[in-house]
């Protein structure tokens, strides 16, 4: 499982960067997935990186804060699948109405959470 979790913590940088440098590009490229996938994908692609987080939270130092992001990450894929109260909706509204510097901080978080994984590994 050591691999599952190198392979999401450097995705996780490599978003992280890429929505840092190229702001403009990932707002394109988030708004563009948002429409063109179906609810039901995105639910499944959000439950599955928790699961996976899950799964290898064992070969981390710190199990218990990377099974709680993976946690985190199967009620996402519920709440996107069930979709309570028009929430998706109301998170497309907000993140088409993100501002660069928004974008800019959602990329160094995923950069410092990827960093975190990576270097928790035993």
């Amino acid at each position: 499982m050591k691999i599952v979790v190198y392979l999401l913590g450097f995705a996780w940088i490599a978003v992280g960067a890429f929505a840092i440098l190229y702001t403009d590009d990932t707002k394109a490229y988030l708004k563009g997935l948002l429409n063109r996938l179906a609810r039901i994908w995105l639910a499944l692609i959000a439950a599955v990186v928790g699961l996976l987080l899950l799964l290898g939270a064992g070969s981390t130092m710190h199990a218990g804060f990377i099974g709680v992001i993976g946690c985190l990450g199967i009620l996402k894929g519920v709440l996107l699948y069930f979709n309570p109260g028009g929430l998706f909706e109301t998170s497309q509204r907000w993140l088409d109405n993100l501002n660069d510097q928004g974008y800019r901080l959602m990329g160094i978080i995923a950069l410092i959470l990827g960093t975190a994984v990576i270097s928790w590994i035993k």
